[in-house]
């Protein structure tokens, strides 16, 4: 069931949003607080009339009970306060994190202008809870600080004659005193998690690219690195502590203090006689009721600005937007059948830039129904950038952009992506079985499916039965894949697009990480047989791929400098024709440098058998 919406208005801050989402029952909070409070200065009242009664031999029963009575309902309206208290904070912590949630999915990368992976975690883990302490501490603490301040000065002038100046004067004191130290606290909170942010980042890295450091032998230099961070980190933490201790010790000297004041007063500058029942109701008042707020007040100040932090932090991420020239509506609805066409797809007059840097200039494209089209150029030359572009993950714009005579530009990005699936150049692989990497679905039991995933894995050229996945499709495969090799990925990737088969499929250099025999059987029997009738993308740096296309595209400097069939292109473009001539020099130093290696194992195999043989016929001899 779903108590809220999951858009907040974006006229209003993100401050209000937290305050007066729920007004109902923020406005009951503070009845709730105020409750507590009048009927904790009532049991004061009736306990000195029960005991100035108890002193003249009086009857007074009655008003101890009504004290009591007072006392347990001031304790049990503290108690509600605290639950809508953390009720209403935990609401909150959900409408924000399904927001930062939604956001965080409507973000592209280039949006995120290099934000690292731990700082996106930090504001889940960290800024989130942070940000509504606002209503699990600082409203309904605050009301239980606000209201006995307010009160308990009133009340002792109304039961005793107390003047307000010197108790006043006192409180005005410790409450300034309790805001300095409680915003130095504040800073050290803020530091203390953008601290943790950091190093949250630089461990997260360190863990996905542990075996690369270690082969590098960057290991010791990433670690003095992540050392350093957390040294500042425990030297603001030590602050922070020490800070913390003093203001404890300043809350804990503030109740000597105000009966020291009130008591002086009352003897000093009141008219009303001095009984028991009234220095008892005094010392309550003062030394009890008086004393939780003084010692909340500086955790009060100080949860108040580190969740004013949080919500500072929050609402910047919030104002990351995608710089999109085209505004796709949100709703999904149900598409069209797509019209009889030759034209899988027609774009006209596409662009990106980035900042000022123009990446892509001017891109026009008719792609056939079922084409295969590979697209070649320099590293940089936008190839990536183009496929990216056709899903929505830039914020390329479009004079036209059509599948299928359908304008994509009025869908919504989740039903665009519909008519793609994707393969980046490294696959992108999930910590569970082969299984469920292939279906993409978690929890997928044995079924009748397995038979279509074993026959996608099988045209992908991925055999199970040899490629050491000693348990078939239960196989569990590692975090980002660690147990597989860069081709094996490629190929579980590849199979996941045969499963799901897709009208149209983009290929981002998905076949660099396989040796050459293992290419032309991809090429053959996956790209150019089983998905014939599906139009492919290609982005690759091979030229035997080239001549298996129907159509090459070179791209150069974000724009199509030349495109046709390899062979024409090779004799007609001298561009296009001075790239390939490179990109087989280095297919040939490539080939001959796996030949080396190739080589140099068959060599060492030969030698590990011939020490076995000597071994052997030694230990025959002896």
């Amino acid at each position: 069931m779903r108590w809220f919406p999951i858009k907040l208005s974006s006229s209003q801050s993100l401050l209000s949003e937290v305050i007066f989402r729920r007004p109902f029952w923020r406005v009951l909070i503070l009845v709730s607080s105020l409750l507590a409070t009048v009927f904790g200065l009532l049991g004061p009242f009736y306990q000195k009339e029960f005991v100035d009664g108890l002193m003249q031999s009086k009857n007074s029963f009655f008003y101890l009970l009504i004290s009591f009575a007072s006392l347990f309902f001031s304790l049990g309206f503290n108690v509600l306060t605290n639950f809508l208290g953390n009720r209403e904070s935990l609401i909150m912590q959900r409408i924000l994190a399904q927001k930062l949630y939604v956001h965080t999915l409507s973000l592209r990368t280039d949006s995120l202008l290099g934000r690292p992976v731990g700082e996106i975690v930090s504001l889940y883990a960290t800024d989130i809870p942070g940000a509504t302490v606002f209503l699990e501490q600082s409203l309904p603490v605050g009301a239980s600080i606000l209201f006995p301040l307010i009160l308990a000065p009133y009340a002792l002038t109304h039961y005793f004659g107390i003047p307000l100046l010197p108790l006043l004067s006192v409180m005005t004191v410790v409450i300034s005193l309790s805001f300095f130290m409680a915003y130095r606290q504040s800073r050290y909170f803020f530091n203390f998690k953008k601290l943790a942010a950091d190093r949250i980042g630089l461990v997260s890295e360190w863990i996905q690219n542990i075996r690369t450091l270690r082969i590098l032998g960057w290991v010791e230099a990433f670690e003095a690195k992540i050392f350093k961070v957390r040294k500042v980190e425990t030297e603001n933490r030590i602050l922070m502590v020490t800070n913390g201790q003093a203001m404890n010790s300043i809350s804990s000297s503030v109740t000597f203090i105000l009966n020291l004041t009130a008591l002086i007063s009352l003897v000093y500058f009141s008219d009303q006689t001095v009984t028991t029942g009234t220095l008892f109701a005094l010392l309550w008042i003062v030394g009890v009721f008086l004393t939780r707020p003084f010692r909340q007040m500086p955790w009060f100040f100080t949860f108040v600005f580190d969740s004013w932090t949080s919500l500072t932090r929050i609402d910047a991420f919030f104002n990351l937007k995608n710089s999109d020239l085209h505004n796709r509506p949100e709703q999904f609805h149900k598409l069209q059948t797509l019209a009889q066409t030759p034209l899988a797809l027609r774009i006209e007059n596409l662009n990106l830039q980035i900042g000022a840097h123009q990446l892509l200039q001017n891109i026009s494209l008719q792609i056939r129904e079922g084409e295969f089209v590979t697209l070649v150029g320099e590293v940089g030359s936008g190839k990536s950038l183009l496929l990216l572009s056709l899903i929505g993950e830039t914020g390329a714009s479009f004079g036209r952009y059509e599948i299928g005579g359908n304008d994509t530009l009025v869908l919504p990005l989740d039903q665009l992506r519909q008519f793609f699936t994707f393969v980046p150049q490294e696959g992108f692989i999930m910590s569970s079985s082969l299984r469920e990497n292939v279906a993409f679905e978690y929890g997928l039991s044995s079924l009748e499916q397995d038979s279509q995933i074993l026959a996608s894995l099988a045209r992908a050229q991925f055999e199970v039965a040899g490629e050491r996945m000693e348990n078939g499709l239960e196989t569990e495969i590692g975090e980002r894949g660690v147990n597989l090799s860069g081709g094996q990925k490629q190929r579980v990737s590849l199979a996941r697009v045969d499963f799901f088969k897709s009208p149209i499929v983009l290929l981002d250099d998905c076949l660099s990480a396989v040796d050459v025999d293992t290419e032309n059987k991809l090429i053959d029997d996956l790209i150019k047989g089983a998905w014939k009738n599906q139009t492919r993308l290609l982005v690759t740096h091979r030229l035997t791929v080239l001549e298996k296309s129907d159509r090459v595209i070179f791209l150069q400097e974000g724009q199509i400098i030349a495109q046709g069939p390899f062979l024409e292109l090779l004799a007609h473009n001298s561009q296009f024709r001075s790239f390939a001539s490179t990109v087989a020099f280095d297919d040939s130093r490539r080939a001959t440098e796996n030949q080396m290696s190739q080589l140099k194992d068959s060599v060492s195999l030969a030698e590990e058998k011939l020490a076995s043989t000597d071994l052997e016929i030694q230990e025959g001899e002896s």
